[in-house]
């Protein structure tokens, strides 16, 4: 008796991550309209570009269990920090990407590890690719998106040379340097060419 062939031709549908973990989602849903109520998520979409679904709005400027600095708001603006986040097939065994969308890091600084910013462009946010716990909740790499907003600031106000290990989330050493960054920010906007370029000549 012979044995039939496989049918090589034959093709299945992979499984979104969406229907093999529906606690999981449902528990995103539920951490991140918690902590971050002005993102807002989008199921998976082939056609638009999140193939595996993802998140996109504003994080909250100073998610962290400790007085907000004085001029945060001097530094980075009072609005939120806009992010997109995308889910990747094989999450929640991998983390997400989050990509800043103000500001956009420049192409330069993909290439330096100081930046905490990947080639593509996406944050990296971990200290290594196994820092990633499956069972970790997604507000984790949010909150520390929103402490790279900051620490990005810094780095542009010139008063730290490279971004922390840790991250800002659990690490105050930069706190104190947030008025100074403010401070040196708005001389380099008043003494930029563009300043007075309405005002009275």
């Amino acid at each position: 008796m012979t044995t039939a062939a496989p049918d090589r031709d034959r093709t299945t549908t992979p499984i979104l991550w969406v229907d093999a973990e529906p606690d999981r989602l449902q528990r995103d849903l539920t951490e991140v309209a918690d902590f971050a109520p002005h993102l807002m998520y989008y199921p998976p979409d082939p056609d638009s570009g999140i193939p595996h679904g993802g998140w996109k709005g504003e994080l909250p400027r100073w998610p962290f269990d400790r007085p907000v600095p004085e001029s945060l708001d001097a530094l980075i603006g009072a609005a939120g920090v806009p992010v997109a986040v995308v889910y990747r097939a094989a999450y929640p065994m991998v983390p997400p990407l989050i990509y800043p969308l103000d500001p956009l890091p420049t192409f330069e600084e993909w290439t330096q590890t100081t930046w905490h910013v990947a080639p593509g462009g996406s944050l990296c946010l971990l200290r290594s690719v196994g820092a990633w716990l499956p069972e970790a909740s997604i507000t984790e790499l949010l909150a520390k998106a929103a402490g790279w907003r900051i620490e990005y600031a810094l780095m542009k106000a010139g008063v730290i040379d490279q971004m922390s290990v840790n991250g800002i989330v659990s690490d105050p050493s930069h706190d104190h340097l947030i008025i100074q960054a403010a401070h040196r920010q708005t001389d380099l906007d008043e003494e930029s060419p563009d300043h007075d370029a309405d005002g009275p000549h």
